[in-house]
């Protein structure tokens, strides 16, 4: 089987996509969907998830994780009163390929910083995809922060840095970014069952989007980019589109939308792409 970039997903972060008492139905459908996605990877003989999260930011050089084994348990600073504010998390991360991507990044002419400590912070948005991807731990995780002031050209070979890693080492590798769409919270305590997309056009800008990025028209998304964040306040400016397509979108097939629908006001959507045989 070619080594590389053979599949890769949108997913969301947001921890409610865990609850198991009353969660609202959107929160339920996009958690399959992950899952679904998850058992695709596996089926696809993907070795190793390359991943970047809009919840581990940074803002000086690119961050790649480095200890070979995440785990703890983790206690959200939002919903730590609700059942899905406590994770406990175990993952395996592919050192020899985020070492490699650390040093492309530098090839690059972009600073990477190598992190390895115990204890270090987790992002929920990371363990919350990977929880629902890989439950039973099969497959292997590279990390990447994602830098707040780093353009889409930047994020992009940041993308393409780690698909050379993984050519190199041979791996087949899904690259996945986990971040909401729209992202206008609910600003108050709600009951999962009034869960909607808030904002004034938020939800057709998403869809919006989301039809030109199952299309295949990655350069369209790229140049709505700035006014779809000004307009719907997409996350993180949606720059985690750009850091995909560096790493070779246009080599899969067309994007699948597997469900949409909110999460405390927020837009979500979970899309795959997979290599054409």
């Amino acid at each position: 089987m070619a080594d590389g970039l053979v599949a890769a997903a949108i997913v969301p972060g947001l921890p409610h996509l865990l609850a198991e008492r009353d969660p609202a139905p959107s929160w339920t459908r996009l958690a399959d969907a992950v899952r679904v996605t998850g058992d695709r990877f596996r089926d696809a003989g993907v070795d190793t998830v390359v991943m970047v999260s809009t919840q581990w930011f940074t803002v000086l050089g690119h961050q790649v994780q480095l200890d070979p084994h995440l785990v703890g348990e983790h206690v959200d600073e939002n919903w730590y009163g609700y059942d899905f504010g406590r994770q406990r998390y175990d993952m395996r991360v592919d050192t020899e390929l985020a070492s490699g991507w650390a040093d492309e990044i530098d090839r690059a002419g972009l600073q990477s910083r190598r992190t390895r400590y115990d204890g270090f912070p987790i992002d929920t948005g990371t363990m919350t995809a990977m929880g629902l991807l890989d439950p039973a731990r099969r497959l292997r995780l590279a990390l990447v922060s994602c830098n707040l002031y780093a353009g889409p050209d930047a994020m992009a070979s940041v993308g393409a840095a780690a698909t050379a890693s993984a050519r190199t080492l041979g791996r087949r590798v899904a690259a996945v970014a986990v971040t909401s769409l729209s992202s206008g919270l609910i600003q108050r305590w709600i009951c999962p069952g009034e869960d909607h997309v808030t904002g004034e056009g938020h939800e057709q800008w998403d869809r919006r989007v989301l039809d030109l990025v199952t299309e295949g028209k990655h350069a369209d998304v790229l140049a709505l980019r700035e006014e779809y964040s000004a307009e719907a306040q997409a996350d993180s400016q949606f720059r985690t589109y750009p850091f995909l397509t560096g790493a070779g979108l246009d080599r899969l097939g067309r994007g699948e939308l597997l469900a949409y629908g909110p999460i405390w006001g927020t837009g979500a959507a979970v899309v795959n792409w997979m290599q054409e045989e």
